[in-house]
């Protein structure tokens, strides 16, 4: 659904035919095969411009029998004020298409360019959101499917700040439990090879080379002080705990600053980092268990949650009989310190693999009294990077892992955020690297550059006052230009209802291809027609700062030449 400012022509009609909408309902309940809530007008952007600038099929979704539907339609546009319109028309099985006049459509212009980079902007709001992306355990390196996740939170979080809303970004440091045992034994395994000690690695270890850089620093740094610790697979002895959590300590440390580094390099930033160990220095585990009150019972000396009460599959289970916790627990105690900070509302991105998982969390949220909106959680799925047909591989333990520093320096950042961002977080992503070379359509992101290198060097060349109209930008493209630009507003705003930020990717190339055709058919500056050629150059420095305001929102540079 498309939202519009009051002040846009768009807008006034969407309220106006909520409004003939509600009086023929009222008045032709009778008639109403399904009378329930009046649904929400939505008015699109026609793809076929024979059809028209915009189109709404509100009148197919208000019941009524068929055959009624084009005449509910003629109803709606009777009531319409036509001085909005050049031409409005009823298709079947009852559409109503818009074209709208001339000097309606074009007063976008006259915003674009008095406001520019501030064009897209919205005042703030009083709406608070966190957004918890990354998170990757302390454990290896980044690699490109982290770096998905993070493009799509930090994405995400500048267009709703874009649209008013105070965002905080946030990264969960997974610093306690088992893995961060296997790290430090992982390390220290490493470290004791260094000094010639005839120990091996476990089947279950971390393989990475990070690994090894780990234990080099280590070594740098505390000499031969660990070389006598005694451990098994799973756990040190309690003689050398301490010197133990040295090792986890600086192994945790120095891995979260090459984390740190990584997403720098992306252009990734977070306003808090989270360190689940905290959870573990305070008493507030106790206090949530507490706070659940009947919703927690006691079963074969473990203690469970009453998840079947909200539809899972069975209950799950908070605490051991061992006296340890599982990962479920700290994981709600996070989630309710978020929630207890007042915001709005919650944002997890997590892989796709943690559906059944996501769904327990917003359970355990409900049954602690949150209302189920209060946390989203995206599910995100994985990355496929190729190179002359083969596969990178990604597992950390397998050391074997293509990191996101690597992927930096192969496509660069721009292109790495562009790639990651442009397919729906429900999509596998597949990234060719052969691609990224290429000077056409097929590197989508050169070519949404080369739209405004282009429009760049027409305006350097030249200069315009801003006309008193556009009245002569009747060319089909120009058409379809200024009617692409009238939603670019609303875009963003679908990008925060649904959380998919690859509808901006695709806004911005549509408006690229629709520029590159007017490019190559139109003669933009032509001498003989200055009147023209003035508001032709207007009318393309605004597509140029649409393109550099969306990009902008991606942290890509828009690039004057390319």
């Amino acid at each position: 659904m498309f939202f519009f400012k009051k002040s846009n022509i768009l807008d006034l009609v969407q309220n106006k035919i909520t409004d003939i909408v509600k009086t023929i309902v009222e008045s032709s309940s009778k008639k109403i095969i399904n009378v329930g809530s009046i649904p929400n007008v939505i008015i699109e952007r026609n793809k076929n411009v024979n059809y028209g600038d915009f189109s709404t099929n509100i009148a197919m979704l208000l019941g009524f029998p068929q055959e009624q539907t084009i005449n509910i339609a003629k109803e709606i546009v009777g009531n319409l004020n036509k001085k909005y319109f050049e031409k409005i028309s009823v298709s079947h099985p009852g559409f109503i298409n818009f074209s709208i006049a001339n000097k309606f459509s074009t007063s976008i212009l006259f915003e674009i360019i008095k406001k520019r980079s501030k064009f897209n902007k919205k005042k703030k709001t009083k709406l608070n959101y966190n957004i918890e992306f990354v998170s990757a355990n302390p454990t290896g390196l980044l690699h490109v499917g982290h770096a998905r996740n993070a493009v799509i939170g930090d994405i995400l979080a500048t267009i709703m700040q874009d649209r008013g809303i105070n965002v905080t970004r946030e990264y969960y440091i997974n610093d306690a439990g088992n893995q961060i045992d296997k790290l430090a034994i992982s390390v220290l395994i490493r470290y004791l090879q260094l000094f010639g000690k005839k120990v091996e690695l476990f089947e279950d270890s971390y393989h990475g080379n990070e690994i090894k850089l780990v234990a080099s620093h280590l070594k740098e740094k505390y000499g031969n002080e660990f070389i006598d610790i005694e451990f098994d697979n799973t756990n040190f002895s309690p003689s050398f705990q301490t010197n133990a959590n040295k090792i986890k300590k600086f192994s945790i440390d120095f891995l979260l600053d090459k984390i740190k580094n990584s997403l720098d390099q992306l252009g990734v930033r977070f306003d808090v980092f989270f360190s689940e160990s905290n959870l573990y220095k305070s008493n507030i585990i106790d206090e949530i268990i507490n706070n659940f009150g009947n919703y927690i019972y006691e079963k074969d000396g473990a203690l469970w949650l009453r998840t079947t009460l909200l539809n899972d599959d069975k209950d799950r289970v908070l605490r051991k009989s061992d006296g340890t916790n599982t990962y479920f627990l700290p994981d709600i105690a996070y989630h309710i310190i978020k929630l207890s900070r007042g915001y709005d509302k919650i944002y997890d991105i997590w892989g796709a693999d943690h559906a059944s998982y996501a769904e327990r969390m917003k359970i355990a949220l409900q049954l602690f009294g949150y209302h189920h909106k209060k946390l989203e959680i995206l599910l995100m799925q994985m990355v496929r990077l190729t190179k002359n047909g083969q596969e990178f591989k990604m597992s950390k333990r397998s050391g074997n892992s293509l990191t996101l520093n690597d992927v930096i320096q192969i496509i660069g950042k721009d292109q790495t955020r562009w790639l990651l961002s442009s397919q729906p977080l429900s999509k596998h992503l597949e990234i060719n690297i052969d691609n990224i070379n290429l000077r056409n359509e097929n590197n989508q992101l050169f070519y949404v550059q080369y739209a405004h290198a282009r429009i760049f060097k027409i305006i350097k060349m030249i200069s315009f006052d801003v006309p008193k109209n556009f009245n002569l930008l009747t060319h089909k493209f120009e058409k379809q230009i200024i009617s692409l630009l009238n939603i670019y507003e609303s875009t963003l705003d679908k990008i925060v209802l649904s959380s998919n930020i690859n509808i901006l990717n695709i806004y911005l190339l549509n408006l690229s291809r629709l520029f590159h055709s007017y490019y190559s058919q139109v003669r933009i500056i032509d001498k003989t027609n200055l009147e023209l050629s003035k508001q032709r150059y207007w009318l393309i420095f605004c597509v140029k700062q649409v393109i550099a305001n969306g990009l902008r929102l991606m942290s890509i540079e828009a690039a004057d030449s390319i």
